[in-house]
C-alpha cells in the first residue's frame, strides 16, 4: 500500500482551512483599513462616518490660547455663562477672560431649566456677578424657553463652574485610528464614495443614533469652507426638522428677563450651521427675529453677524463639525464683550 492510500487527505480539513484563512484576510484587511483611516476630528465626520481627509479644514486657523479657557468659582465671577455644546469647551469665553473678565461657566445639563427661584439659588450659591449670560443653540432654543417658563424651583445641588475639557487623543500610538470599530473604514470609504459621486442635492446618513448628517450643496462652497469636497458641506439634520428663532422665541426671553431682572440676563443664541450657510433656512422670518432680540435689547443678533462674516471668512463654521470653528469663536466673544460693555455704560 502506498503511503498515499495510507494517509488519505482529508478534504474536510483543507476546506475548513481555507475557509478560516479567508476569514482572518478579511478580518485582518478591514482592520488594517480602520487603522489607517484618518481618525474623526468633527462631530458631523464622526456621526456620519465621513472621511476627514475629504471633509477636515485645510486652511490654518490661529488656536485659541488654553491659558485663556479658564472657568472662575460661581463666587468669584463677574459673569456667569449658562450654556450648551458651544459654551462648555469654554472658547467663546476666552475673549471676556482675555479683556479682564472672571467668568463662570455651567452646563445646560449642570443647571437644568432657568426655573423662577434661579436668581435666589445663585444668590444663596455666591454668586455676586453683574451678568448672567444664557446660551443656546438655535435648534435647542425653543425647548430651553418652554421648560423655563414651566419650572418654579431649580432641582437642589451644588453648582460648580465647568472647566475645559481635556484635548483627548483621537489616534492610538504610531498615528494609527484605534478607537473605532472594524468596519469604520470600510463604511468611511463607502460614505465619502457616494458624497464624491453622487448627483443629488442632499445625501442623509442614518448612524443609528438620534442625529443624522446631511450632506448638501451649498452655494459657493469652495469660498466658504476650505476642506476638499468643499462643494458640499455637512449639516446636522435636525436643523431642518428643529423649531427655528421666531418672534414668539423672543417674546419668550422677554418674559423669563422681566421674571429674572435682578440677573441682568443676556441672551446668545448661535445659529444653525444650515441657517447661516443654506438660503432656503435662512427664512426671513429667523432673520427678522434675530434682529428683534438685539432691538428688544435682549443679546446680539448673530444671525446677521454670521450671514455678512461668511463671505469675509472661510471655515466661519467647521467643515466637519457642527460648532464654529476657532474664528467663528472669536467673532461671538468679542461680540457678547461689546454686549456687555455697553450694557454696563448704558
Amino acid at each position: 500500500m502506498s503511503t498515499y492510500d495510507a494517509h488519505p487527505p482529508d478534504n474536510g480539513l483543507r476546506l475548513w482551512l481555507r475557509v478560516f484563512g479567508a476569514m482572518l484576510a478579511a478580518v485582518v484587511g478591514l482592520l488594517l483599513w480602520t487603522l489607517l483611516t484618518p481618525p474623526f476630528q468633527g462631530d458631523l465626520t464622526r456621526l456620519g462616518r465621513l472621511s476627514e481627509t475629504a471633509f477636515g479644514p485645510t486652511q490654518a486657523t490661529r488656536a485659541i490660547d488654553p491659558a485663556l479657557r479658564v472657568s472662575s468659582t460661581l463666587q468669584a465671577a463677574d459673569v456667569l455663562v449658562i450654556g450648551d455644546s458651544f459654551s462648555v469647551p469654554l472658547l467663546w469665553q476666552s475673549v471676556l477672560v482675555e479683556r479682564g473678565l472672571r467668568v463662570a461657566t455651567i452646563g445646560w445639563q449642570a443647571i437644568g431649566p432657568l426655573c423662577a427661584d434661579l436668581g435666589e439659588v445663585l444668590r444663596a450659591q455666591g454668586f455676586r456677578g453683574s451678568a448672567v449670560v444664557v446660551e443656546s443653540v438655535e435648534r435647542g432654543l425653543a425647548a430651553h424657553l418652554d421648560a423655563a417658563l414651566a419650572c418654579t424651583h431649580t432641582r437642589p445641588g451644588r453648582l460648580s463652574a465647568q472647566q475645559a475639557p481635556r484635548d483627548w487623543a483621537t489616534a492610538g500610538p504610531f498615528g494609527l485610528n484605534t478607537r473605532e470599530t472594524l468596519f469604520t473604514g470600510l463604511l468611511t470609504s463607502w460614505h465619502t464614495h457616494r458624497a464624491r459621486t453622487t448627483q443629488a442635492e442632499e445625501l442623509l446618513h442614518h448612524t443609528g443614533g438620534a442625529d443624522r448628517v446631511r450632506i448638501q450643496r451649498v452655494p459657493d462652497g469652495c469660498l466658504r469652507f476650505s476642506h476638499p469636497l468643499c462643494e458640499r458641506g455637512l449639516f446636522f439634520a435636525d436643523d431642518r426638522t428643529s423649531p427655528p428663532l421666531t418672534a414668539s422665541s423672543v417674546g419668550q426671553m422677554q418674559q423669563i428677563s422681566r421674571r429674572h431682572a435682578d440677573l441682568a440676563i443676556t441672551w446668545v443664541v448661535m445659529p444653525n450651521k444650515s441657517t447661516v450657510y443654506l438660503p432656503a433656512a435662512s427664512t426671513a422670518a429667523t432673520r427678522t427675529a434675530g434682529a428683534a432680540l438685539e432691538a428688544a435689547g435682549l443679546g446680539p443678533d448673530l444671525f446677521a453677524e454670521f450671514a455678512q462674516r461668511i463671505h469675509q471668512t472661510r471655515d466661519l463654521y467647521s467643515p466637519n463639525d457642527t460648532h464654529t470653528s476657532p474664528d467663528g469663536y472669536r467673532v461671538t466673544g468679542a461680540r457678547v464683550h461689546a454686549w456687555l460693555v455697553a450694557r454696563t455704560r448704558s
